[in-house]
């Protein structure tokens, strides 16, 4: 149902519709209709006092000192980063740091410099020619991640003659852990890369077996538990606070005190969200008026803050869970209650965004488009204050490539399949 919710700019520049709401009824029924429904289990609503609490109030310990220290040494530690990345090692290792504790964004710039560095070492022949298994991984790791090409060719060294992994390997505990996180970015084909995997899981669930010392123990689980390229480091950074960080570099302590700061603020920020999110879900009063779909707008805005996780896209991090949770909505209402007269108004009514046919529709049907067309000129509106072009007349033509016709004629399928399942039963 992504397309219900497309605000690419390619419409000609045009004024906004400011109140196109007005158009659609939405008065509720004096009678509830006859026609039976459907029964489903209604999963539990996810609610958060404490969170709209400190959105009301803020964040008692985020004051302008801490702001003023916060950007202190945040430049600090963009200085100490250019000046230890002068040696390949310790400049791979701080920006694997970096991305670990979540902090990279403010950094990319000096990330690329470092990484486009290490590029052309690697180019020259000189980044893989060691024997150094972890520096080869996290290099091999961190540049192909940035989308470097580097090819999976460069493990070779460490394997025998019969194209084994070498057994000394086995007691290189840092090395077989950046093994094994490299091997996660490999692509079909890749056989060396899924024979590294296999390696060095196996031979690091030995070293647990083996009763290793409590920071390789914890840092062996978190790695087969949690690789990296398959995780969100703002939700794993705060298991690497205060723990030791790849040895005892002198930096890893700024770097953490900066986290830790930055852990906090994004922290709020979200909170501040979460509040917005619900003070809007609960004035929208779809939850009220619809009973049989999910009340979970703290579960969708996960998903936004999963995909956007830069902190400076708060609005279109709450701008895309009201697009998420008309989704969620729409899809109950395919699978859960309307019936099929009534599903197929409601594709021709979105299809053609006709608010004359919107009148049509049953109460509950109504309701929502009207959701979904405030929700629409909402964010056309701040498309076209921002960029100077309206996006709304995209979407409307959408009919034209057939996508939500496609999707919604997928849902109804669907909505078939399970009548069909119900008189079999």
């Amino acid at each position: 149902m992504a397309s219900f919710f497309k605000v690419i700019c390619t419409s000609p520049n045009s004024p906004i519709a400011i109140n196109k709401t007005s158009r659609i009824r939405s008065n509720p029924p004096s009678s509830l209709s006859m026609i039976p429904r459907c029964n489903a289990v209604k999963e539990p609503s996810f609610v958060s006092t404490p969170l709209q609490h400190a959105y009301r109030y803020g964040n008692p310990n985020i004051t302008d000192e801490f702001l003023d220290e916060y950007a202190s040494k945040l430049e600090g530690f963009k200085r100490v980063l250019k000046l230890v990345s002068e040696d390949p090692l310790q400049g791979l290792t701080m920006i694997d740091a970096i991305q670990r504790l979540g902090i990279d964004h403010h950094f990319q710039h000096e990330i690329e410099q470092v990484l486009q560095r290490q590029f052309m070492l690697s180019a020259n022949g000189n980044g893989f020619n060691n024997n150094d298994l972890h520096e080869v991984a996290l290099r091999f790791r961190l540049l192909r991640q940035e989308g470097y090409f580097v090819p999976a060719g460069v493990f070779n060294r460490f394997r025998d003659r019969e194209g084994i992994f070498r057994h000394e390997l086995c007691r290189d505990i840092k090395g077989l852990i950046e093994l094994y996180e490299a091997s996660q970015l490999g692509i079909d084909g890749e056989d060396v890369l899924d024979e590294a995997r296999e390696f060095s899981s196996q031979s690091l669930k030995k070293w647990l077996m083996a009763k290793v010392d409590f920071f390789s123990d914890r840092a062996i689980r978190n790695t087969l538990d949690q690789p990296f390229h398959k995780n969100l480091s703002r939700f794993t950074a705060r298991n690497l606070l205060g723990t030791d960080f790849q040895g005892t570099n002198g930096w890893i302590n700024i770097l953490q005190e900066l986290a830790k700061m930055d852990f906090n603020l994004v922290q709020s920020l979200h909170q501040k969200e979460i509040a917005h999110i619900s003070n809007w879900w609960k004035q929208l009063g779809l939850a009220k008026e619809l009973e049989f779909a999910r009340d979970q707008p703290m579960k969708w805005y996960i998903w936004s803050m999963a995909c956007l996780t830069d902190p400076t896209l708060s609005e279109q991090r709450i701008d895309l869970t009201k697009s998420i949770s008309l989704i969620y909505i729409i899809d109950d209402i395919f699978d859960v209650y309307g019936t099929l007269d009534e599903l197929t108004l409601f594709v021709q009514v979105v299809e053609r965004w006709d608010y004359a046919a919107s009148d049509k529709l049953p109460y509950y049907m109504k309701i929502c488009f009207k959701a979904l067309d405030d929700i629409t000129n909402e964010i056309s509106q701040k498309v076209y204050k921002e960029h100077g072009r309206n996006p709304i007349n995209s979407l409307r033509k959408a009919k034209h490539d057939g996508s939500i016709q496609r999707m919604c004629q997928k849902l109804m399928s669907i909505w078939r399949m399970g009548s069909l399942a119900q008189v079999y039963i």
